[in-house]
């Protein structure tokens, strides 16, 4: 699964790196944030309507556009790929409404001993990623949505399996606009996307247990 991640860039190096646009500069800000959980408002990665890459703030826990009341409960953080195109709340936003969430980290905890182990795990070769991830919008009042998305996972591979059975999923970078384009199929998009086996981990302190935790200490290995 990933329900804790860090974002350690700012809205302009994700433009400059994404090759994207973005959305409503000027209008909302992000800070890097190194213990990012459900609820949060960060900048995720979709198309607008000329197929370019737009950073849009969007809320962790995916809200379908067809329910009729506020998001309330836990919120919808996470959806499995295998079964998430045929769940009422995912299957419009796969076919319709796919996104990527950029991160440069996220956390798993290992059960040892009846204890939770945090441990920091991220990509070898780069300093800033995308997991795929699927988005949907829910009217508010005329005229303002409610823009929210989940994160995709699948089955753990690599070493990081040991931590937990689930891991985000991600996609090559040549995809990535693939798995934007709603004309194009997922399924043969989401047949390579990519297994455990560039990435790097390490245990940190049990700090980032806590949601009110944000700093870059978290990232320290002990």
């Amino acid at each position: 699964m990933c329900g804790r991640y860090a974002l350690a860039k700012t809205l302009d190096d994700m433009a400059e790196d994404f090759g994207a646009v973005i959305s409503d500069s000027g209008l909302w800000d992000w800070s890097p944030n190194y213990n990012i959980s459900p609820g949060a408002v960060v900048p995720v990665m979709a198309f607008n309507g000329r197929r370019a890459r737009k950073i849009v703030p969007m809320r962790w826990g995916l809200h379908p556009s067809w329910k009729k009341t506020p998001p309330e409960g836990r919120p919808l953080f996470n959806a499995r790929v295998k079964t998430a195109a045929e769940k009422p709340s995912f299957r419009t936003p796969m076919r319709r409404r796919r996104a990527l969430i950029p991160a440069t980290h996220f956390y798993e905890w290992e059960r040892l001993d009846g204890n939770k182990i945090p441990y920091v795990i991220t990509e070898e070769d780069t300093e800033l990623f995308c997991f795929a991830g699927l988005w949907d919008h829910w009217l508010v009042d005329e005229g303002i949505s409610l823009l929210s998305f989940t994160i995709l996972t699948t089955a753990a591979t690599g070493d990081v399996k040991h931590l937990h059975h689930r891991m985000p999923v991600r996609l090559p970078v040549y995809l990535w606009d693939d798995w934007l384009n709603w004309d194009k199929k997922p399924d043969r998009i989401l047949q390579k996307m990519l297994s455990g086996d560039d990435l790097d981990y390490w245990q940190v302190g049990s700090e980032v247990n806590s949601g009110r935790a944000s700093g870059e200490e978290l990232l320290r290995a002990v």
